[in-house]
This record gives structure tokens, sequence and C-alpha cells, in this order.
């Protein structure tokens, strides 16, 4: 009887055999992914609901009526008066009393910034979009990863100065969700659904939205607040979730390194519960559609010597070679 010749490992079928634990990690179902969960499934719930008691307030602060005689003056006379906004000021109506410095009592109202766009910061400072993109791509975790992409790259790269790895890698995250940017001429795709989902028309002397505050009462502002806190918690679920994946696979990498055959992985799989074969870890095995002719053929297009492209050309090259052209919503 021939005795079965062990599969020695090497760089290349190391790194398919931490792909396979990987994407296990990914899809077990365990407390960090159900909170995550659990947190996206409440920001599903209160984006609808804020969006409406934004409605109410709007429409407080400028009348249909007014929006209406407006727009039709705005068209006819080419002016610039209404224009749709997804991104609000609110002030609350009534003051507290707080002391200053000096400990004189002063009347402050308390204020903040809400935006409804997929890109829109969190802090509810209107002068920092900190956590926006964490946001998107938290939000969006599935649907890069389907794509290709590595939403998680800023967990991965966390505490690493910036390189062109990472930025590449976000560039390609807000590439396949259509832009980040204040101007909706600039978005695309997903970005686009949701500026035009959100938006509300407004009366403005100014595109910014800081430059006007729409008053509310303290329960609609409380309200805003807990939409703001409900972005944040999804942030940090995904941020837990991904961390805890990110380290179980570093723990796996550096002791693949210390194996020299494959049924000393298949060992530290079967006690993990995860499933590999030998066919997993053959470079063959890896997506086909890595080596599929058009790919290839727009990866060599992409090689050849060219003049420097524009940021909006850039954004439509990446977009077209992860979609195909088209926008995924």
């Amino acid at each position: 009887m021939t005795k079965k010749t062990k599969i020695k490992l090497n760089a290349s079928k190391r790194k398919l055999a931490t792909k396979v634990f990987e994407r296990h990690y990914q899809n077990e179902d365990n407390i960090y992914k159900q909170e995550y969960s659990s947190c996206r499934q409440k920001v599903d719930f209160i984006y609808p609901q804020a969006h409406e008691r934004m409605k109410v307030i709007i429409e407080a602060h400028y009348p249909t009526a007014d929006i209406q005689n407006l727009a039709e003056m705005q068209k006819r006379y080419n002016l610039d008066i209404v224009n749709p906004d997804a991104c609000f000021h609110v002030r609350t109506k009534l003051g507290r009393t707080q002391k200053d410095w000096e400990g004189r009592e002063q009347e402050v109202f308390d204020d903040c910034h809400v935006n409804f766009q997929l890109f829109g910061g969190l802090s509810g400072n209107g002068y920092s979009e900190r956590g926006g993109y964490n946001f998107a791509v938290a939000y969006y975790h599935q649907h890069l990863t389907q794509k290709g992409c590595i939403p998680q790259i800023h967990v991965m790269q966390k505490g690493k100065k910036d390189n062109p790895y990472l930025t590449q890698k976000k560039d390609e995250n807000i590439a396949e969700l259509g832009g980040r940017s204040t101007n909706p001429e600039n978005l695309n795709g997903l970005s686009l659904q949701w500026h035009d989902k959100y938006k509300l028309n407004v009366i403005m002397r100014s595109h910014y939205c800081n430059s006007r505050y729409l008053t509310c009462d303290r329960s609609d502002y409380d309200f805003f607040k807990d939409f703001l806190i409900a972005k944040e918690n999804l942030v940090d679920a995904y941020t837990n979730w991904q961390e805890n994946i990110y380290k179980r696979v570093q723990l796996v990498e550096a002791t693949l390194k210390n194996y020299n055959n494959f049924d000393q992985v298949k060992e530290l799989a079967d006690n993990q519960k995860i499933d590999i074969t030998e066919h997993d870890i053959e470079v063959e095995s890896t997506s086909l559609t890595i080596f599929n002719p058009v790919n290839v053929s727009s990866m060599l297009d992409d090689l050849k010597p060219k003049a420097k492209e524009t940021k909006a050309e850039k954004i439509a090259r990446v977009l077209a070679y992860q979609t195909g052209g088209v926008a995924n919503g």
C-alpha cells in the first residue's frame, strides 16, 4: 500500500489557508456579530423617524406654499433660492443658564448638526464630519465585501501611519459606495440614493447648512442626539466585531508560519470546526474571476502608460472596474 505523501506548505498555501479561517470567522454567528446586526437594525429604524421629524421642522420654518412660489420664481428668473439639502443644523428654542469662565450666568442654546447623507458625520458638529466614512463602510460591510473591497481596512490598519495601501483601499470603498461629497452632482450609486432619499427643500442664502439654524423643541433635539448615538453605536459594534476577527486571523497567520504540511493545518481547522480541504490551499482554487480574460484585460489596460488622471477620472475608472460600469444599489 502506497503511503500518502504529505502536502508541503509554502507562502502561497499558508496565505490561502489563512483566508479559509478568515472567511469562517466573518460568517461565524457570535455576540459581536449579533451586536453589529442589532445596531444596524436600530439605524434602519431611527433614520426614517429622524427624517420625518426634520421634515416637520423644515415645513414649520419654510411653509410649503412659500417653497412652491419661490421655486417658480427661481425657475423663471434663474435664481438660486430654493434647493434640496440632506444636512441641517438644529438649535433648541429654549436656552439654559450656564456660568462662563468668570462665573457670570448666561443663556446658552444647545445645537447639533444632523447629516442624513451616507457619509454624514457623527459628531453633531457641522465643522467635523468625523466618523462618516466609518459609518458608511460599517453599514455596507456585506455589499463592499461582495464587490471585492475591504471595508474593514481601517480596522486592520489601526495604529499604523497612513500608507498607499490603506489610502487605495479606502478610495476603492468610497468609489464603490458612490463617492463622498457635499455636492450631489459629485455623487452616484448608493451615496446619491441616500441623498435623494433624505433631501428636503430649504430656502437658503448660502449652500452651507451651518449658515442657517432651525429651532426645535427639546424633545426633537434629544431625538436627533439619539440618532447620532445610534450611528456611533453601529461604528463601535462594527469595530469590535472586526477587531476580534483580525486578532484571530493574525494568530492563525503566525501559527501557520510554523507549520510544514497540510495535516497540521487540517488539525487546527478541525479543532476550530472549520472545513478545509487540500483543494482550498491550491493556487488554482482562488477566485476564478481574478483570471477571467475580461478582468485581466482590464488590469492590463490600467497598466498602460497614460496621462495623469484627475480625481473624478480615477473614481470613475475604479467604479467601472468593480461594477462593470453600473452602480449597484
